[in-house]
């Protein structure tokens, strides 16, 4: 559609559906397109538009669209609350902290007359003065001194103006119970279980009615207070289960649960709760999960019946699903440089299930441009140098082992399959080898790929980001742009991606490619035209086929 056909509904569409294609490229060139058409009209944009668009990036998670679009609303003359109140809601979720308490603040003076917009206000001033409190992390300097209190008044002010303001109510009561836990004195302390009740009778005088997502979340929340576990999973379940919920909303409570309530996966009350929004969040559109090694290891102890109550019929199902991701991150591993600084990511695979006459000996394939031994790859670390540690393998308190490479069994250069497989010693124990996935790659647009491994060799964290399957240069309608190799195309993180980390299907957590490379403007497989941001794997029966042809019946080292 031309400049001079497009209309505003068309524009604004056509926003919203390139934030569900989780193309950047492409939804930075939407929002383009439409605040160039705003600037052409003779009067400000409609607040009604700002906030259809700015609310539909929310839900999708695009905070950083979210934040520059709020600005342009802005400075084009909609300066209505709902934008200000987004704008600060993008600075809070990318980490913006103080930048968001200064908007907020003029926020809440500027909208007192409009208690809706001042209680939207006063509740985000709540979750940053929230955020600086947990983010200190027991420290008491600066601003985290007075953050806890500061943050229960926001809250409270809405709440004791207006009970109907059950999230703000919610809040007050989790906040206290923090403030008890944390031995931080509140002033004027409400009795948060009385506070709990009076909430949960609010929301359940409405049982019948259809609510919104937050109310059963905020119920499920009150059930905490008051120690009534088998309630809190009936409210969650109703949560999981709303036509509203999306996966912002879900890592918020997630974050509420774990950040505030304190509710950990080691079979203290509540504890079961966590696992299933886990579970639900990595499995939701635009859902990302990120778990240190000791939580890996704590999940595999969740208990499949919670799943069961909460999710119903999918439960069992969802849970052996979560059980197999988690047990796919013990054998990824992080390769680290002589002084220990982590330069990419690698994960084993029986020798067999890529070439048969390496048997059953446990391998660790990564890329060629992290682990080589051929000085025209540029590899970040050669064979006699790395250090390779599964860190969800250590014991509590323990670092991980760390182990040598004592083979490059074979190798191909980063601009041929970007791979090298090599033996370790000691061999790993007690870990079982990734799957490999012998069927053909999906056709389907809605399918996704998961990626575990440690984002730039970062410290002790697995991330497990849900993408999108984008295309890949597979059969049946593959058109591989070199003989020998197809490409996987899938979107890309928020955060740059892990060289070397398995790229698992949807269904089983089997590999089906090795990640090797993330652009933002990443040319387009098949030669269709344009690029987009993407995440670049290397097809794993690829490296299968190649691996079969270079080493020939013989287990000699082979290079490609």
């Amino acid at each position: 559609m031309s400049n001079s056909e497009a209309t505003l509904p068309s524009l604004v569409d056509a926003v919203i559906s390139a934030a569900e294609s989780l193309e950047d490229e492409r939804l930075e060139t939407t929002c383009e397109a439409l605040m160039a058409y705003l600037r052409r009209q003779p009067a400000r944009p409609p607040p009604e538009v700002a906030k259809k668009v700015l609310s539909e990036l929310r839900k999708s998670r695009h905070f950083g669209a979210m934040q520059s679009l709020a600005d342009k609303f802005i400075r084009l003359g909609c300066d209505a609350h709902v934008v200000y109140r987004h704008y600060a809601q993008a600075l809070i979720d990318r980490g913006e902290l103080i930048a968001a308490l200064e908007l907020l603040m003029r926020l809440a003076e500027r909208s007192k007359a409009d208690f809706s917009e001042y209680a939207e206000a006063c509740g985000l001033l709540g979750r940053v003065f929230k955020q600086i409190y947990t983010d200190a992390e027991g420290s008491r300097l600066g601003m985290a001194e007075g953050a806890l209190t500061d943050a229960i008044a926001c809250y409270r002010r809405i709440y004791d103006a207006d009970r109907s303001n059950v999230w703000h109510g919610v809040n007050v009561v989790a906040l206290l119970r923090r403030a008890k836990r944390d031995g931080v004195a509140v002033p004027d302390a409400a009795d948060e279980k009385l506070m709990a009740r009076a909430l949960l009778t609010q929301i359940e005088e409405k049982w019948t009615d259809d609510l919104p997502a937050w109310h059963y979340a905020t119920a499920a929340e009150a059930c905490l207070a008051i120690e009534d576990w088998a309630s809190a999973e009936r409210w969650l379940q109703k949560y999981l289960r709303a036509k509203d919920v999306d996966a912002f909303g879900i890592a918020s409570t997630l974050r509420q649960f774990t950040q505030i309530w304190g509710l950990r996966v080691d079979g203290s009350p509540g504890g079961e709760l966590i696992p299933v929004l886990r579970a639900a969040l990595l499995l939701r559109k635009h859902g990302r999960l990120d778990l240190t090694p000791a939580q890996v290891n704590r999940m595999q102890d969740a208990k499949g019946d919670a799943f069961e109550r909460i999710l119903g019929d999918t439960g069992v199902l969802t849970y052996e699903w979560m059980c197999e991701g988690m047990q796919r991150a013990r054998a990824v591993a992080k390769i680290r440089q002589p002084d220990g600084r982590g330069v990419g990511t690698g994960f084993l695979l029986r020798g067999r299930e890529l070439y048969a006459p390496l048997g059953d000996q446990l391998l660790l394939l990564t890329n060629a441009h992290v682990l080589s031994n051929n000085a025209a790859h540029r590899a970040a670390v050669s064979s006699d140098d790395a250090q390779v540690s599964f860190e969800a393998l250590a014991e509590p308190g323990r670092t991980a082992t760390r182990h040598r490479v004592t083979e490059l069994v074979w190798n191909s250069a980063p601009d041929a399959l970007d791979a090298s497989l090599a033996r370790l010693e000691p061999a790993p124990t007690n870990v079982e080898p990734c799957p490999i996935a012998n069927s053909p790659l999906p056709a389907e647009e809605s399918q996704r790929v998961y990626v575990i491994g440690h984002p730039l060799g970062g410290e002790l964290s697995f991330s497990l980001q849900d993408n999108r399957l984008l295309d890949h240069e597979g059969p049946p309608d593959g058109h591989p742009s070199r003989r020998g190799r197809c490409l996987l195309h899938y979107r890309a993180p928020t955060e740059p991606g892990s060289s070397g980390s398995p790229v698992f299907d949807q269904k089983g957590w089997k590999v089906v490619g090795l990640h090797h490379a993330g652009r933002e403007f990443m040319p387009k497989l098949n030669g269709k035209i344009g690029t987009y941001a993407a995440n670049e794997g290397i097809w794993i029966r690829s490296i299968q086929d190649c691996l079969t042809l270079a080493l020939g019946g013989s287990t000699s080292p082979a290079k490609v």
